[in-house]
């Protein structure tokens, strides 16, 4: 193994040391547990300062033997020479100055000029003037640089106040294709106007790592918040380190939204929430008062305010046998899949448009009705996510995947002996949702959610009897997390629904089908095969898929939403059955998948011959997707 040593270190390496080399980031394909922000140019590229470094710090050596500072309204200035650098020709550290009173920074860059888009020829390079931008403004610019040959200009007064690159004769492009660099200087030795050309500085040694010959520790960093109370003050909108609350409630819920940070914090709280930037930031506590009474902020959970919780009542738990938790997978996995289906037909069967139009009333009727569909529609398609993260789950213990549809009848809740039934949003269906989905007091009753919390504890305990325990820890804690707001939604979905009864709200969903209405239900069900079949194929392929029949579940998911969406406009019920023996059949030429796919096509064509616009619309949308499912599943 090799033991680099940056160049401003001169001790000796102790034996044995290892380097971090971010290999897995080059390699060419998805290695599982590897984040898209692995590779510095996949980071989080914010600079105001940024998240994991500041972007400018980065870019501050961009031109070899150069180094810029772009932190400044003024423009961006020198600040440092690597003497003997052919592309700096005879600057010296001398010409820079010393950036304090009496002798401040006397280089700055006046222009930048190279290729930012590949479809840019040579002699179209374009030039970007300092003339009135910031340092951050021409940052931009010099991040877009493509490798390759770069000209800069510099010159004495601040970029901002300079003429640009204007006072070359020419035109910059023209000196940089031609390779025609100079310093000028006036009589007393001072630099008038450089111009230098080179290729763009690379940041990354051969290992792919940034280059420690070229950035000491803590470059890159510098100039991020300190203290962190900067950072939390300046950056809203769940931004700052993972969540932080941007607006709240009072514990109480009766006051909403809240400004989090506000200065004034009696209750009942003065004064709510303003859009207003201007009002937000007069309202706040200031960088000063944060850093002073950072503590007077309370704990926010489930979007309120509440430092009273205390500890609450420890659970009990107790291990489970490997067995055990295998068993309760296969049951969980069935469980999401017969949730999903039961909110989406609880989905359908309210009497709301797929989009709201442009300037509804947000209290109408229609857009209660339309936002309690999205509420409903929202846990449903997380309720399809935990069911690919429990298969997931069952694959790494060397289970078959669970992928097929719940039985009828199938018991949902033991404690209660709630069934799985497709039913309509009823006041009584809504309580049953909202009972389900509550937080367990106790881990042996209501909510599913006591159940993933065992699982979840026995793995954590018990590492040396799975494998890939850190893995399966992670997806079951994905699950409890995000189910914890279904409570709320439909909670919600209840609030949004208070003022008027089923009639009004509801869909009746029991016309008896004619021909066309047969035939959407039949293309709804190899829509539903499709999805089905896609999902096993991606969880039985794993990282190799590389993602793309995931998507097309995703688009196969689309598919049967329109289909059904307008099955229950016409008052026609959804039914999520695979397709009846006959309809379609596995071909030799492929699985059942690809024949479901082809049978769906086939249907999507006759459907599409009918009248109607938007029926033929909908169908060309889904032939294309189709079409493109074929043929990624014969290849």
């Amino acid at each position: 193994m090799n033991n680099p040593i940056p160049g401003s270190v001169d001790l000796p390496v102790p034996e044995g040391k290892v380097f971090p080399r971010n290999l897995t980031a080059r390699a060419d394909y998805a290695v599982p547990g590897n984040p898209s922000g692995s590779r510095p140019e996949s980071g989080v590229d914010n600079c105001f300062p940024g998240l994991e470094f500041d972007q400018r710090n980065l870019e501050k050596a961009f031109f070899p033997g150069l180094l810029f500072d772009f932190h400044h309204s003024d423009g961006s200035r020198l600040i440092g020479v690597t003497e003997g650098v052919p592309s700096v020709l005879d600057l010296t550290a001398a010409d820079l100055g010393k950036g304090v009173e009496g002798d401040p920074w006397r280089l700055h860059l006046w222009a930048v000029c190279g290729r930012t888009t590949v479809d840019q020829s040579e002699a179209q390079a374009p030039v970007f003037h300092a003339t009135a931008r910031s340092g951050l403004a021409l940052w931009r610019h010099v991040h877009d640089l493509l490798p390759g040959r770069i000209a800069i200009l510099l010159g004495p007064t601040p970029g901002s106040q300079s003429p640009g690159a204007n006072i070359v004769p020419g035109g910059l492009n023209t000196w940089r294709m031609q390779n025609t660099t100079t310093v000028q200087r006036d009589d007393d030795g001072r630099v008038e106007a450089a111009v230098l050309i080179a290729d763009r500085a690379g940041y990354l040694d051969p290992d792919g790592v940034i280059d420690p010959g070229a950035y000491l520790p803590g470059d890159l960093t510098r100039s991020l918040c300190a203290p962190w109370q900067y950072d939390f003050r300046e950056c809203g909108c769940y931004y700052w380190a993972a969540s932080k609350p941007d607006i709240s409630a009072s514990p109480d819920g009766r006051f909403h939204p809240l400004n989090f940070q506000r200065a004034d914090r009696t209750l009942p709280p003065p004064k709510l929430d303003t859009p207003n930037i201007a009002d937000r930031d007069a309202a706040e506590l200031d960088h000063p008062a944060l850093i002073t009474n950072w503590n007077v902020l309370p704990v926010v959970l489930n979007g309120r305010e509440d430092d009273e919780l205390g500890p609450g009542t420890p659970f009990v738990l107790e291990e489970m046998t490997p067995e055990r938790v295998i068993e309760e997978l296969e049951r969980l996995a069935d469980v999401e899949h017969a949730l999903c289906l039961e909110y989406l037909y609880a989905h359908y069967s309210l009497n709301a448009p797929t989009v709201l139009a442009p300037g509804t009333n947000p209290q109408s009727p229609v857009a209660q009705f339309h936002a309690a569909a999205t509420e409903v529609f929202s846990v449903a398609v997380d309720e399809m996510r935990h069911l690919r993260w429990v298969n997931e789950v069952l694959g790494v213990l060397g289970r078959p995947h669970k992928i097929d549809p719940p039985p009828p009848g199938m018991i949902i809740q033991p404690q209660t002996g709630q069934t799985f039934e497709l039913k309509r949003l009823t006041a009584d269906q809504l309580d049953w949702f909202i009972q389900v989905e509550k937080t367990s007091d106790k881990l042996d009753l209501d909510g599913i959610d006591g159940m993933y919390i065992r699982l979840h504890h026995t793995i954590v305990k018990r590492p040396d009897l799975f494998p890939q325990s850190d893995r399966l820890a992670h997806l079951i804690k994905l699950i409890i997390d995000e189910g914890v707001n279904h409570f709320e939604r439909f909670k919600a979905v209840k609030g949004h629904l208070a003022e008027f009864s089923e009639d009004e709200y509801l869909r009746r969903l029991d016309k008896a089908p004619d021909p066309m209405d047969q035939q959407l239900l039949q293309l709804a069900d190899l829509n539903y095969a499709v999805l089905l079949g896609t999902m096993k194929e991606t969880l039985t392929l794993g990282d190799s898929a590389g993602g793309v029949l995931i998507e097309h579940a995703r688009r196969a998911m689309t598919n049967l939403h329109e289909v059904n969406h307008l099955l229950a406009s016409r008052d026609v019920a959804p039914r999520f059955q695979t397709p009846q023996p006959g309809v379609v059949t596995a071909l030799a030429d492929g699985g059942a998948t690809l024949a479901a796919a082809r049978a769906a096509r086939q249907m999507q064509e006759t459907i599409g011959s009918l009248d109607g616009a938007d029926l033929r619309a909908m169908m060309t949308r889904h032939r294309a997707t189709t079409d493109a499912l074929i043929a990624d599943l014969i290849l």
